[in-house]
């Protein structure tokens, strides 16, 4: 029989699991439409690759293919290829936190289309690279395997990560799940040395792309990569897009309200219920949503579309 002080206890770990179990029930029910499509369709094609392992192949980026047979699929494909359970999860606990932000701030059509203008930017890049660094380490950069390191969600991740970084550079980061920060100036270039340590001093290609991508876009592209809202509007609107406003997870441009910027040491803490309830109606920056104005000083500064994270019927 058990004892009041056994029975109390077990009735705490039973409170506890249910709370657990209730949180990550609202966590994942907040996760916006676009998110959730990524992450169904990314574990759909890992699960079906253990089954048939040519299906990473034919649709990973490897210049060979996309250029010389002109297979411009895998520049689309590439991002939703992972062939190691590992890097799912490590994507999902790292970038689903700022991503969720980006798709409320800027509506799931327009992240969408963003994501995918950057995923193919990055995927370009990786081509450069494979096809520069292969004249100096065939055994590094050209074999399958090492190919296979590089797809996935990386280079995104490091493009999202590097533009919040260079946007507030003197802001503190946190370095991934240890208990240090750094400032946000270095931070992509610590990371880009832990993932080579990591990797046993090899380097992945992708991650690389993305950092570059990202200082590439905020200093010559961030004014002509732009996507209105207009033209989002007018997509939401039409025939082909018009259904998905009544699925769950989906945000309109039409739903975006004012704010200030959110800094990157609060996004850091994204995760914290009671941070986000501090962050409603805030503002965050992505590559394709930057918006130029003078301030105050005659200075630019950067803005960006935005939505009321508070608005439980979009999201």
């Amino acid at each position: 029989m058990n004892t009041p002080k056994e029975i109390d206890s077990s009735n705490e770990i039973k409170e506890k699991l249910e709370d657990l179990k209730i949180r990550f029930t609202k966590f994942i029910k907040n996760i916006p439409l676009f998110l959730k499509c990524y992450f169904i369709i990314t574990i759909i094609l890992y699960f079906l690759n253990l089954i048939f392992s040519s299906i990473s192949f034919y649709l990973i980026n490897h210049a060979s293919y996309t250029l010389l047979k002109f297979q411009i699929w895998r520049l689309i494909t590439s991002v939703f290829i992972t062939t190691n359970i590992i890097p799912i999860i490590l994507a999902f606990l790292l970038w689903v936190k700022y991503a969720t932000l980006l798709e409320m701030s800027l509506g799931t059509i327009k992240y969408t289309l963003i994501f995918f203008i950057n995923s193919i930017c990055i995927q370009i890049l990786n081509i450069i690279f494979y096809s520069f660094f292969s004249l100096f380490s065939k055994s590094m950069f050209n074999s399958e395997k090492k190919l296979k390191n590089n797809c996935g969600l990386w280079g995104i991740l490091m493009c999202e990560m590097t533009l919040l970084c260079v946007n507030n550079p003197e802001s503190p980061m946190k370095l991934l799940f240890l208990p240090y920060t750094v400032k946000a100036k270095i931070y992509p270039l610590v990371l880009i040395v832990i993932f080579f340590i990591s990797n046993f001093f090899k380097l992945d290609v992708e991650i690389i792309s993305g950092a570059i991508y990202g200082l590439i876009y905020y200093y010559f592209l961030k004014s002509r990569l732009q996507i209105s809202d207009t033209f989002v509007q007018n997509l939401e609107i039409s025939s082909f897009f018009k259904w998905l406003s009544g699925v769950s997870g989906f945000i309109s441009v039409t739903h975006i309200s004012s704010g200030m910027p959110i800094s990157i040491s609060k996004m850091g803490n994204i995760d914290n219920e009671q941070e986000k309830e501090k962050l409603k109606g805030k503002k965050v920056i992505v590559a394709g949503s930057l918006d130029t104005k003078k301030d105050n000083k005659g200075n630019d500064s950067i803005e960006t579309n935005k939505i009321n994270v508070d608005n439980e019927a979009q999201v």
